[in-house]
């Protein structure tokens, strides 16, 4: 899945806390949203075209993110992340 065929797949109208408390004018704050969502997806896309076979197991991991929050790569990623660093019991 490239950033670009997802890019288009974006709702445009959830609103984002972090985006939507700034002064910022709704032009600056969709470029920012969709800039972060296309920077995540690039991220994912280079992780996942990865080959090496000690990394399968974080591949894994991050496909099930990004199933789980279809249309938002930056929420998969964080949710990947965090999950590498909760402490293990």
């Amino acid at each position: 899945m490239s950033a670009e065929r997802t890019f288009e797949f974006i709702p445009r109208e959830d609103p984002d806390p972090w985006i939507e408390s700034t002064t910022a004018s709704a032009e600056v704050r969709r470029f920012a949203r969709e800039s972060l969502r296309w920077q995540a997806q690039e991220i994912i896309d280079e992780v996942l075209r990865g080959t090496e076979p000690g990394q399968e197991l974080a591949r894994a991991g991050l496909r099930r993110c990004v199933a789980q929050n279809p249309g938002r790569p930056e929420r998969a990623l964080l949710q990947q992340l965090t999950l590498n660093h909760e402490p293990q019991p």
